[in-house]
């Protein structure tokens, strides 16, 4: 009964992420980017543990995620579902660890943590989308679970997917106390450290000491109003809500939750400064919700930890929105029909491009995205992919040097004429060379010549 309990769960929680997932993933100019960066890797053999430079040479990423969705990329030619379907398997990944480290804390939370982390929302939503950040819960939760060598790794492999994680990698390695935790860590940042001892002054350290520079002269009010849009975000993140009366009742209620424990379980405490620290790190900057990803792991092992009446039921209440609130968000998530996680829709535009400028042998086409919700007009997404098939379009900026302009829309053709967008400067006056439907929600591609 218990083996057949788990695999219907993680059936559950394989549906749930993969559920149309082909019109509700996320794809976007970051990951387009990153599936030529993949391709560069694969074609050219060019390996390395450093990654690519920041477009303002600011920053340097790491590599880590390229070497983990590449397989995926590969099976899948480099489709741009390919990166998505290793994000779903690394979200398994996640699921599964999570899971374990839940149960271990508390093994009467099995099936209750089981079906939560199953369903909570912003580990499916994750799930989706091939992104670095969206792999911090696994390499957190891998330290935390590990000893030695090993969680010191996991942790420092942490900061590979983003500099804040380098607070809570902190936090389990104070708590662990073993040299070879921290040997560990040193040996999976020390790519960073011999990237930035052979380029000086070093990016990797100039990104971790001036990550999030304050916008503003931090005073008292404004710290004490940048923790409370902190923990806000935080909540808005864990419950996947947004209404603000039920954001504050469920804070009261959290914050109840921490004054039981520093009264009556001080031993929860790790588990709670490991989600807290991350959320006051956020106090220098505007924090995105990416910043707490870090934190999922120790919040939900935090929630489960035993606890006696009146802990065990404001537990129970929390849990119980948590699970109520993901299933009415992963609905919307399946459903939406947001521009910006169509794969379908990026795949079919890039055919149509891809066959029109073989057959008609363009040489200086350009393309951009008018008249439609997509506010990125360049249309880099596309640009990428066809840049993967080896088809090169006129850059950006070229327009003026251009002869065939291809317009991804979902207006009338016919009104890109009177359509002010500087991308069709030169092309107004010229024939309309062909219109395309892709039969998905009203897009189409508008192919305008110069003459």
């Amino acid at each position: 009964m218990k083996k057949l309990g788990i695999v219907l769960i993680l059936a559950a929680a394989l549906m749930v992420r993969v559920y149309r997932l082909e019109e509700s993933s996320h794809f976007l100019s970051d990951e387009s980017r990153d599936l030529v960066n993949m391709h560069q890797i694969w074609v050219e053999k060019k390996l390395t543990l450093a990654g690519p430079i920041s477009d303002d040479g600011s920053h340097m990423f790491s590599s880590l995620t390229y070497y983990l969705l590449l397989p995926f990329a590969v099976v899948y030619d480099f489709d741009p579902l390919g990166p998505v379907a290793g994000a779903v398997f690394w979200g398994m990944v996640t699921f599964g660890v999570m899971w374990f480290l839940t149960t271990k804390c508390n093994p009467r939370y099995i099936w209750i943590s089981g079906i939560i982390l199953a369903i909570w929302y912003p580990l499916v939503e994750t799930s989706r989308w091939a992104w670095n950040p969206n792999l911090l819960p696994v390499w957190i939760s891998l330290g935390i679970l590990g000893n030695g060598l090993g969680s010191g790794l996991a942790l420092g492999l942490a900061l590979h997917q983003h500099v804040l994680a380098l607070i809570p990698a902190m936090w389990v390695i104070i708590k662990k106390r073993s040299w070879w935790v921290i040997l560990g860590f040193l040996m999976a940042v020390s790519p960073f450290v011999m990237f930035d001892l052979r380029h000086p002054p070093g990016l990797f350290w100039r990104q971790v000491v001036t990550y999030g520079k304050p916008e503003e002269r931090l005073t008292t009010n404004l710290v004490i109003n940048k923790i409370k849009l902190g923990f806000t975000g935080f909540e808005k993140v864990i419950f996947s809500q947004s209404d603000e009366g039920l954001l504050r009742l469920l804070g009261w209620a959290v914050l109840g939750l921490v004054i039981w424990d520093v009264k009556n379980n001080k031993s929860n405490l790790y588990w709670g400064g490991g989600w807290m620290l991350p959320i006051l790190a956020t106090v220098k900057f505007s924090p995105q919700w990416h910043y707490y990803l870090p934190a999922l792991p120790f919040f939900i092992v935090w929630l489960v930890c035993p606890r006696k009446k009146p802990g065990r039921i404001l537990t129970s209440f929390l849990i119980l929105i948590i699970g109520v609130t993901s299933l009415l968000n992963i609905s919307k998530l399946w459903y939406q029909k947001d521009w910006t996680g169509n794969i379908k829709l990026v795949r079919e535009v890039t055919n149509i491009m891809e066959r029109e400028i073989s057959q008609q042998k363009l040489i200086n086409a350009n393309m951009a995205v008018l008249g439609s919700p997509d506010i990125y007009t360049n249309g880099n997404k596309y640009r990428d992919l066809l840049l993967v098939r080896n088809v090169r379009l006129k850059n950006s900026n070229e327009y003026e040097r251009s002869d065939n302009l291809f317009v991804v829309t979902t207006g009338l053709p016919e009104r890109l004429r009177k359509d002010p967008a500087t991308e069709l400067m030169y092309f107004k006056s010229g024939p309309i060379a062909g219109v395309w439907e892709t039969g998905i929600n009203n897009w189409k591609v508008v192919q305008m010549n110069r003459y």
